[in-house]
């Protein structure tokens, strides 16, 4: 998105929320790199941490953009100079709706597994 010229057409703070969320993945690689290398339990806790808090804000990201799209807040997340006539392309408002919503029950699940395993080792 931000070669494509996302950060012209969005609103500042969607703008913020895009660049934050490519940090956060970019840190969350690079630990799980990392982690392959040296394959350590408190590296993987962290990359795991990191890898959830990325997909939440994706999560919260694409949420912005559906609202944009949709109901009374129709292109508020984007600049008036930038924004489309009708929106065309439903399609991918639905993948990308789904795609974040799978992610959000990944994290969920992992943090379950995740809590279970720690009962039986204690």
């Amino acid at each position: 998105m931000v070669s494509e010229g996302a950060l012209e057409m969005l609103m500042p703070w969607v703008s913020l929320l895009l660049l934050i969320e490519l940090a956060i993945d970019l840190v969350w690689l690079f630990q799980a790199a990392n982690w392959w290398i040296s394959p350590d339990r408190q590296k993987i806790k962290k990359t795991l941490n990191l890898a959830a808090a990325a997909i939440i804000l994706h999560a919260i990201r694409v949420l912005v953009f559906i609202m944009g799209r949709i109901g009374p807040w129709i292109d508020f997340d984007r600049k008036p100079e930038y924004r489309p006539l009708p929106y065309s392309e439903w399609g991918w408002l639905y993948f990308a709706g789904i795609m974040s919503i799978l992610g959000v029950i990944g994290v969920i699940l992992v943090w379950r597994i995740r809590h279970r395993l720690k009962k039986s080792n204690r």
